[in-house]
């Protein structure tokens, strides 16, 4: 039986249409379907999701503004709900779980300030809770530094910083004297090894004292002492002190100028402060202050302690300034529904009249038959009733009606407006209408009659003014320390109604007015607005239109409701907020009414002993040098038997590594680092047997391998703490070792910082290269550096040789002065970054001694396949050393 042409027909114009249209996939926008799934995200208000699949439809096409607008917005919103997320979990007391949420907000959204400085607060109460000492930042830490891992941990697994102890251990004293006060304040600074200069008009005459203190130290007693006396110290040197009488300290106390540069107040404002909190009096001058605007910096000139309170006063005042993004939004839905139905007989201008017409009327000139031409008019003469023409020639006038209207409006307004803390910011979104408020006549003459449907006379030029319709926004924010923002506000919201005439339309407007406290990230709404309005009319003729049904052919019924509901809620979005801490809310002594502050001899005792400390440990060796005899190669022959040994051997011996082939990854490795072949070499010396039959073999740690090839893989690790990534791996013929650490049928990417084992010197410029290693085609990269600002500083970032000519691509940086040194590369339409070579050139130079610890920060690096999927990321670290 044959089977029919037509199925067949069909099923090949279906093979043949597909095979047609797959090309067609190819045309399809780059990232749409990431663009997609975010804007359904969105929808949902799932905002971390949302910016995830944004930043994947961003790297397929960056130069698509639809794509940047959304993958803002879901950027901003995600680290917003982070930061709420964060706080829930800080009033929770979960200080570590709120670490991690307010570093993810900040990982979300980098202008957000306030998640650093959550971070940092986060820090110190972890401390405070763990019993450790929170008088910093948080972890020991100063000048808001937060710690180079990613993730906050618990005490107990954090490395504490050793404290290195005092060398002079200050013993509690009881000290009784009576005597003379000059003998005794030479004895006391004898046994603290100081050198003591007497003024000599301040001790002209012999002064006794007649002193007892107990569980004091030698140092506070000398305190005691002068300010019994009336008599201050002046710091000459480390170990050598004036003391004189208090009216001597005009002569003798030394002045210092400093100049303190202001991130945020202003010259003129931290002037007044100073000179109102450090005011003048008798025996105390005035404080010289010397503002500069051009550098925004204020040079003060008065004794070292007052500076170093004006430093701690500044220090404490000269916060950020708060930033606020003013979320707003405004719905609105209306509802209408007018329905008309009926016959109207007359008009609804005027009163009904039988007939229709004012009379019969006769013309006498010449215009046309008109109520309001002259001439004879008969119903003056035959009484008001219509003449019998009049009524059989005149009908009244009907009007039927059927007419219904349904109108369902929303609207939904959605604004963020950035202010600063104390200034307006002002923001104005819509159009200016044109209105016609006047007309003008030529040489000053109005004539014409008024045009039909306006109110002006035609003939004359109309004067147009443009009215501002849409949303007006103005803010002046003041945030609090607690976070809560106080605003004052101007919401206005104009539109324009439909109208006959353009030039005389009809507006609507909303104003709300006033002032309000919001908690950050809490919704308010400001104002809630319901208006139902229901109208039913009837116009017809009064008695037969109330007579059911047949009444529509005598009245027309108008019903008209209408539904307005208003809601305006405003929701405050803190990005940057002054970071108090315990510190600046300390009281600081600042002298007595007569007397400035003065210095305290413990404390520089204290001060001395920690500077001798500190020259002693920079004496002492830092590297230590390590001389390995020089290993013999064994002969060809020998290693040979030693490898029919190895393979007739016991599986005991499976997992151990030849001498020669470790021998020879040694020397790979050696290429590759330079610290740690030194641990392998050392380990072979130390483990060779007397015996020359077999060479020495050197125990494997545990294999992070599976157990199907670990009789063929050992792997070595070198570094536990990820400072060493390279692997050192050996087969079980010495002929075949090789270093790898690929894994067959990954897909991994390798970056690492070249030269990787460097030493600088203080003021040398040195240029770093990362090195990228990849099989996969990348085609956006995220690297996060991390770098110790007192020790380097990065000046410029230029990309690497891995680019061709003319394929430059998209470089974005930003270097934080807390050392985070964040770097985007996008490949654009450059070609994909794949290969070996430099990705990338950082020039840094040393500003100081010590570890620079440049690392990359594994938490912030993302990268992203040319194909959207997954790829392993290996970071390879070394040190490098910054020396005096």
């Amino acid at each position: 039986m044959r089977l029919k042409p037509q199925p067949q027909i069909l099923v090949s114009f279906l093979l043949t249409l597909c095979l047609l249209l797959l090309p067609v996939t190819a045309l399809a926008k780059k990232g749409e379907k990431n663009f997609k799934r975010g804007m359904q995200h969105e929808a949902a208000q799932q905002w971390e999701k949302a910016a995830q699949e944004f930043i994947l439809a961003v790297a397929a096409n960056p130069s698509d503004a639809e794509y940047q607008l959304h993958f803002r917005r879901a950027s901003f919103n995600a680290s917003q709900s982070f930061m709420q997320q964060g706080r829930a979990l800080a009033e929770q007391r979960d200080y570590v779980g709120a670490y991690n949420a307010f570093r993810q907000a900040y990982g979300y959204d980098a202008v957000n300030e306030l998640a650093v400085s959550e971070m940092a607060r986060m820090l110190r109460l972890q401390s405070v809770k763990d019993g450790t000492n929170g008088s910093g930042n948080g972890n020991g830490s100063k000048n808001g530094e937060l710690p180079d891992s990613g993730t906050l941990t618990t005490s107990g697994a954090q490395a504490e910083e050793p404290v290195v102890p005092s060398s002079r251990v200050e013993q509690l004293r009881v000290i009784s004297y009576s005597g003379d006060l000059k003998a005794f304040v030479r004895s006391l600074a004898e046994q603290l090894q100081l050198n003591v200069v007497f003024d000599r008009q301040s001790f002209a005459q012999p002064r006794t004292i007649d002193i007892n203190l107990r569980d004091v130290t030698t140092a506070q007693a000398l305190d005691y002492i002068f300010l019994q006396e009336g008599l201050f110290f002046q710091k000459l040197s480390r170990r050598t002190i004036l003391v004189a009488d208090q009216t001597r300290r005009p002569q003798y106390q030394q002045l210092v100028l400093r100049t303190f540069f202001l991130s945020n107040m202003k010259p003129s404002d931290a002037r007044t402060l100073i000179q109102q909190a450090i005011p003048p009096s008798v025996g105390r001058p005035q404080t010289i202050v010397v503002p500069d605007d051009a550098t925004n910096s204020l040079t003060v000139r008065d004794t070292a302690e007052n500076v170093r309170l004006i430093g701690d006063l500044l220090q404490s005042i000269d916060k950020d300034r708060a930033e606020v993004v003013m979320d707003v939004n405004i719905y609105e839905v209306s509802k209408s529904d007018l329905l008309q139905f009926g016959n109207q007989i007359g008009t609804g201008t005027g009163i009904f009249n039988l007939g229709g017409s004012p009379g019969l009327a006769v013309p006498v000139g010449p215009a046309a038959l008109n109520g309001s031409q002259t001439g004879v008019n008969i119903a003056s003469i035959i009484g008001g009733a219509p003449t019998a023409l009049a009524a059989a020639l005149i009908i009244p006038p009907s009007v039927f009606t059927a007419f219904q209207s349904k109108d369902n409006t929303r609207l939904i307004a959605s604004t963020q407006v950035h202010a600063f803390n104390g200034e307006e910011s002002t923001a104005r979104i819509g159009q200016r209408v044109p209105v016609q408020t006047a007309q003008a006549y030529p040489f000053g003459v109005q004539t014409g009659q008024p045009a039909t449907g306006t109110n002006f006379p035609s003939g004359g030029f109309p004067v147009i003014n443009y009215e501002p319709t849409g949303l007006t926004l103005k803010f002046t924010p003041q945030v609090f320390t607690n976070l809560d923002v106080q605003v004052k506000m101007s919401i206005e919201s104009k539109d324009v109604l439909t109208a006959n005439d353009p030039l005389t339309p009809t507006f609507t407007e909303r104003t709300i007015t006033g002032t309000a406290r919001v908690q950050n990230n809490r919704t308010m709404m400001l104002a809630s607005v319901a208006t139902d309005v229901q109208s039913n009319g009837r116009r017809g003729l009064p008695v037969l239109g109330l007579i059911p049904v047949l009444g529509r052919l005598f009245t027309s019924p108008t019903r008209n409701n209408r539904r307005v509901d208003i809601v305006i809620a405003v929701t405050p979005r803190v990005l940057r907020a002054p970071n108090v801490t315990p510190r600046d809310e300390e009281m600081r002594p600042s002298g007595t009414l007569q007397s400035p502050t003065t210095g305290s001899l413990e404390a520089m005792i204290i001060e001395s002993d920690r500077e001798d400390q500190i020259a002693a440990a920079r004496r002492l060796p830092r590297n230590s040098v390590v001389q390995l005899r020089d290993v013999e190669p064994v002969p060809f022959g020998r290693a040979a038997t030693s490898t029919e040994l190895a393979r007739n051997s016991q599986p005991a011996l499976a997992g151990v590594v030849p001498q020669s082939a470790q021998t020879a990854s040694s020397d790979t490795k050696t290429q590759n680092t330079g610290a740690a072949p030194t641990t392998v070499a050392q380990s072979a010396s130390a483990t060779t047997p007397a015996a020359e039959e077999l060479p020495a073999f050197v125990p494997a740690p545990k294999s992070m391998v599976s157990n199907q090839s670990a009789g063929q893989l050992a792997v070595v690790n070198s570094g536990v703490a990820g400072t060493h990534n390279a692997a050192l791996t050996s087969l079980s013929t010495p002929i075949d070792a090789t270093v790898s650490t690929t894994r067959n049928g990954s897909r991994i990417a390798r970056l690492s910082v070249i030269p990787g084992n460097e030493v600088l010197k203080v003021g040398d410029k040195r240029r770093f290269a990362v090195e990228l290693k990849s099989d996969v085609a990348l085609s956006l990269a995220v690297l996060a550096l991390r770098f110790d600002p007192k020790v380097v500083k990065v000046t410029t970032i230029s990309s690497g040789t891995l680019f061709p000519d003319g394929k430059a691509p998209i470089l974005t940086q930003s270097v934080e002065p807390t050392g985070m040194c964040l770097i985007s590369i996008s490949a654009n339409s450059a070609a994909l970054m794949q290969g070996s070579g430099s990705l990338l050139f950082l020039q840094v130079e040393a500003i100081g001694p010590g570890d620079p610890a440049i690392t990359f920060d594994k938490g912030n690096m993302h990268l992203v396949a040319a194909d959207t999927r997954d790829v392993v990321l290996e970071l390879v670290q070394g040190p490098t050393i910054v020396k005096q």
